[in-house]
């Protein structure tokens, strides 16, 4: 019995250290992971190249949005696909680039710099930069949706961003609604 009274401290320290060290693990790939997609856009910009952040990725970053107020800077991947989106927006294919006219979408997820939208107010701008130019667009519009009103995908006559993510911001699972924000071009 002693035996395994002192065992018991050996054991539990030996697992904290493999949880701790898992935990730290995960950051550190993240903070790597940030690092190499920060690397392909700057590399992006010098050349005027797309350039995909490891040479495996089917994604590439298009374009940075930063929204000053809400502290988010993030690099916006080509596609909404469940492997780019775990590392950040994406931008729908089929709509247009910043700089080109219509209606510029951008999907995130709600658990990551997406969240921060839940405080963003009319009037605040979102600002993105291409490879080669900045917009800026001010916010006009923010709403919630069903998932199936894709009408704020649509093509429009004003040259706006609309940025959408599930809603609500702390459910968990899959949510049936949409947080939508939509932004116009400033002159």
């Amino acid at each position: 019995m002693r035996k395994i009274l002192r065992i018991i401290p050996v054991v539990l320290v030996v697992v904290g250290m493999y949880l701790a060290g898992r935990s730290m693990m995960y950051y550190a790939k993240g903070a790597a992971t940030r690092a190499f997609i920060v690397k392909a856009w700057e590399e992006t910009k010098e050349n005027k190249e797309d350039t995909s952040p490891w040479g495996w990725a089917d994604f590439h970053p298009v374009t940075s949005m930063t929204i000053p107020e809400l502290h988010i800077d993030c690099i916006v991947m080509d596609k909404i696909s469940d492997e780019a989106l775990v590392y950040g927006p994406g931008h729908l294919s089929t709509s247009p680039l910043p700089g080109e006219h219509g209606n510029v979408v951008i999907a995130g997820h709600r658990d990551g710099e997406f969240r921060k939208l839940k405080d963003i107010a009319a009037g605040m701008m979102i600002e993105l930069e291409t490879k080669s130019d900045t917009f800026s667009y001010k916010v006009t519009e923010i709403d919630t949706a069903s998932g199936s009103d894709i009408f704020w995908m649509d093509k429009t006559k004003k040259d706006c961003v609309t940025l959408i993510t599930c809603y609500p911001f702390y459910y968990t699972g899959k949510a049936d609604k949409r947080f939508v924000v939509r932004g116009e071009l400033e002159p």
